[in-house]
């Protein structure tokens, strides 16, 4: 079933929950976007696939405590995109959901977060990341291209960095990091070098 309430667009999942779809109409010219809780009833689970895909213009998100999943894509390209709340709720977030937030700065991921997609931050504005305690690996294409990035943290529940994680992260000197892991490969595109890391 699909529900169309306050120019956004949901779509059922189970007897209990929707998950919202885009804007409705369709356009990529809304500024902010606020996710209800609840829409007639159901409890706002999930940001489908593409969700807001290219909306460029968006600049303000809001999400729903209780939301547990963004979907791939979600926010890709939202390239002007400066906030986001992240509720400790989520426990997924697909490939790419950050991907071109150009003007994205800061992220504070859920702390109920399994694991890290691929490409998360692809060719993003961050430079101030905080990544949950819990997740093993930082995967490929995490933070590609994130040229803003200077300095990470990562929990001691790291233990792999695929190797072209911070690829091209080319401002980034300082890793902070666990015994568990000893170096960090790093190519950015035109040499290769090891990034030694600093022990926590």
């Amino acid at each position: 079933m699909v529900i169309h309430q306050n120019g956004l667009s949901f779509s059922t999942i189970d007897d209990k929950d929707v998950k919202v779809n885009g804007f409705y109409p369709r356009s990529n010219e809304q500024t902010r976007l606020v996710v209800p809780s609840h829409v007639q009833g159901y409890r706002v689970a999930a940001v489908a696939k593409k969700a807001f895909y290219e909306c460029t213009k968006l600049r303000r998100v809001e999400l729903p405590p209780y939301l547990r999943s963004i979907e791939d894509e979600a926010f890709g390209l939202c390239e002007k995109l400066e906030e986001i709340n992240l509720p400790d709720s989520i426990t997924h977030i697909g490939k790419g959901a950050f991907e071109g937030t150009l003007a994205l700065k800061k992220a504070v991921l859920p702390r109920n977060l399994a694991a890290l997609p691929e490409a998360l931050f692809y060719d993003s504005g961050v430079s101030d990341v905080t990544l949950p305690q819990g997740i093993s690996e930082i995967p490929t294409g995490c933070f590609y291209d994130c040229r803003n990035l200077c300095r990470i943290v990562l929990p001691a529940s790291v233990t792999k960095v695929a190797k072209d994680a911070f690829h091209y992260c080319k401002n980034l000197d300082e890793v902070v990091s666990s015994e568990s892991i000893d170096h960090i490969d790093m190519f950015d595109g035109e040499k290769e070098w090891t990034l030694k890391a600093i022990k926590a």
